[in-house]
């Protein structure tokens, strides 16, 4: 899928509130970065450091819980990027808000995507990033390589979505993230 066909449809989106979002759920955000190269549209994840308490050696996007310093969701994923990865606010240019998601953990996470331009020279912070890689867009949004899962936990039914990439398995909100996003981007 090329930038411009991604525009076209990510404009045909209606963004919206999921109405099980509960009140007392913690904003966040986070970023799912694109860069243009050479072979097309890639979306950069990281892995979350080992050491971290919560959800440690997980695939996922740079973000996090907002602050209340922050003026919008959206600068609480570029604040967040520039912490874990050293991504350069000014370099990412925002192309669409996607729906907030509740997740296990009680946060609303509201995702952005936006369009890293130039060549960044990401700087990863140790105490939260272990890796940084890039997978082709066109890979992610390929429904074929979405594995769902059901399964029962404090008696609900949960779909989890597990993407394996090149040995690594993308899952939980990270995963469930770009199921939305392709799903809402296919039609």
């Amino acid at each position: 899928m090329t930038l411009d066909e991604l525009k076209t449809r990510i404009n045909l989106l209606t963004p919206g509130l999921d109405p099980h979002l509960p009140s007392h759920a913690f904003p966040a955000a986070v970023l799912m970065p694109l860069l243009q190269t050479g072979q097309g549209l890639e979306l950069v994840l990281t892995r979350r450091s080992r050491h971290l308490r919560h959800h440690p050696g997980q695939v996922s996007f740079p973000g996090g819980r907002a602050d209340a310093t922050d003026t919008s969701l959206w600068h609480t994923a570029l604040r967040e990027s520039w912490e874990e990865i050293g991504l350069l606010p000014e370099l990412c240019q925002p192309l669409a808000q996607l729906q907030a998601q509740y997740t296990i953990s009680g946060f609303a996470l509201t995702p952005f995507i936006g369009l890293i331009e130039g060549n960044p020279q990401f700087k990863l912070n140790p105490a939260e990033v272990d890796e940084l890689f890039q997978v082709p867009l066109d890979y992610l949004l390929d429904l074929r390589h979405h594995h769902l899962y059901q399964l029962r936990r404090q008696g609900r039914t949960h779909e989890v979505v597990f993407i394996r990439w090149q040995g690594l398995w993308i899952w939980g909100i990270t995963a469930t993230v770009i199921h939305q996003f392709a799903q809402q981007i296919a039609r």
